[in-house]
């Protein structure tokens, strides 16, 4: 039986969350690139250097988080990245914390490369673009130590980084931007050379 709410997510989302969100993006990634046959495609970064992306097809890399943020890339990698595709559907965003600060490091930086280009992003995510942040805090915002709180393991994975913790505002504001119908007509304007022609 057709869940007509799960379709109806799949063809107007771009952002999924809870369970079942990796099989929605699945489902999108097979709507953005028609059914095609994705493979891997290696992407000329600098110097003769070069990225793979393992899934890709029709302009749209697909990639799990892990691939792309828990590696050493940087701006360089990720603005290859946006030059070859006009699309990222990244699997497996999680919440970040003190346990994967550098990881968080480098998704603001893929978010800012994207965000720069156009490139669209369609994603599952353990949460909302605020709850991915909600545990990055600056120095001035982090929690006090008393005797009653410091046992809790609640407060273990605070990332009190004033870096990080001031980029998080801008990171979740572009994310959420990233989602709206201007958005989406700034990227079909930026890849009009790589998206099929409307009739």
């Amino acid at each position: 039986m057709t869940d007509y709410r799960k379709l109806a997510a799949v063809e107007q989302g771009w952002y999924f969350t809870g369970p079942g969100a990796a099989e929605l993006l699945a489902k999108k990634v097979q709507l953005l690139v028609g059914g095609a046959a994705m493979g891997p495609v290696d992407v000329e970064v600098l110097m003769g250097r070069k990225l793979r992306i393992q899934r890709a097809a029709k302009g749209v890399a697909s990639v799990k988080f892990f691939e792309l943020c828990e590696v050493p890339l940087g701006a360089a990698d990720y603005f290859a990245l946006c030059k070859n595709f006009h699309t990222l559907a990244m699997e497996g965003i999680p919440a970040f914390g003190a346990s994967n600060r550098g990881a968080g490091y480098r998704f603001v930086t893929l978010i800012d490369v994207m965000y720069e280009h156009k490139t669209r992003l369609v994603c599952s995510a353990e949460g909302t673009p605020f709850e991915l942040f909600e545990r990055v805090v600056t120095i001035a915002n982090a929690p006090r130590r008393t005797a009653a709180r410091s046992a809790k393991t609640e407060d273990a994975d605070v990332a009190v980084d004033d870096e990080l913790g001031f980029a998080k505002d801008r990171t979740v504001s572009r994310m959420m931007e990233m989602q709206s119908t201007e958005y989406e007509q700034d990227n079909a304007a930026a890849y009009k050379h790589m998206l099929p022609q409307q009739h």
